[in-house]
């Protein structure tokens, strides 16, 4: 009697094997390493660029601040200590002070004495920073700065100078050169100069212009330039005496 023969049919596996699903694990975590590799790339581009552009537009920030607070300045004369008439400004290559209808830290129109004030480090960089004085009080009657009203306007600068444009003040034609004085001599000039200070008590005018240079952290040089108003909203002497010249 013959037995019935079984046959074993070996079955066609459907899908993958584990070789092949470990090999293509392997590839999707390769593409996915690079996709996040490109992006993460990207975003650190992108927040850099964003980052710069923020601060890029912080310097323009301060830039536009200082322009009004300088083209805003009040140029009035006040009574000096010699019972001479002079606008308020009193600078040198370091820090410079003048009253100003547009303060930082007040609101616009209000009149405050202001000052700005560069502040060396140890490790080359400089610091600029603005004060402003109570109100009401003026070159007559006293200034007293407020350390409350004092801030950071400008962080890790390099070399910045301050510098001042004179205006042109002809010598009178019945001054004689033998009588000058010390003061004379530093007043009187035929053509604008740049000055690395300036005291409006000596040479009886504002400045036309105050420049601020300094290299940021970019490396790149800087020339801040600012405008003063060439006309007061008061009675002037040296207004007057312009006038009929």
């Amino acid at each position: 009697m013959n037995r019935p023969e079984f046959r074993y049919r070996r079955r066609r596996a459907n899908g993958f094997t584990l070789v092949e699903m470990l090999v293509a694990l392997s590839i999707f975590s390769m593409l996915v390493a690079v996709l996040m590799a490109g992006f993460s790339q990207g975003l650190s581009l992108w927040e850099r660029g964003n980052t710069k552009s923020t601060h890029w537009l912080s310097w323009q920030h301060r830039h536009e601040l200082l322009r009004q607070l300088f083209i805003n300045a009040r140029i009035a004369d006040y009574r000096g200590e010699r019972r001479f008439s002079h606008p308020h400004f009193v600078a040198d290559q370091a820090q410079l002070e003048f009253t100003s209808r547009a303060p930082i830290l007040d609101a616009n129109g209000r009149v405050r004495p202001v000052r700005l004030v560069l502040q060396p480090g140890d490790d080359g960089l400089s610091d600029v920073y603005y004060q402003e004085a109570g109100r009401h009080n003026d070159q007559g009657r006293g200034i007293r700065w407020e350390k409350d009203r004092r801030v950071l306007l400008l962080q890790d600068i390099r070399k910045p100078v301050f510098r001042y444009l004179a205006p042109a003040f002809p010598m009178p034609p019945d001054l004689y050169i033998a009588e000058l004085t010390r003061e004379d001599e530093l007043r009187y000039r035929d053509n604008q100069e740049w000055l690395g200070w300036y005291d409006a008590a000596i040479l009886w005018r504002p400045p036309l212009m105050v420049e601020l240079s300094f290299t940021d952290d970019d490396g790149d040089d800087q020339a801040w330039s600012f405008r003063l108003p060439r006309e007061t909203d008061a009675w002037s002497l040296m207004g007057q005496l312009d006038e009929y010249q």
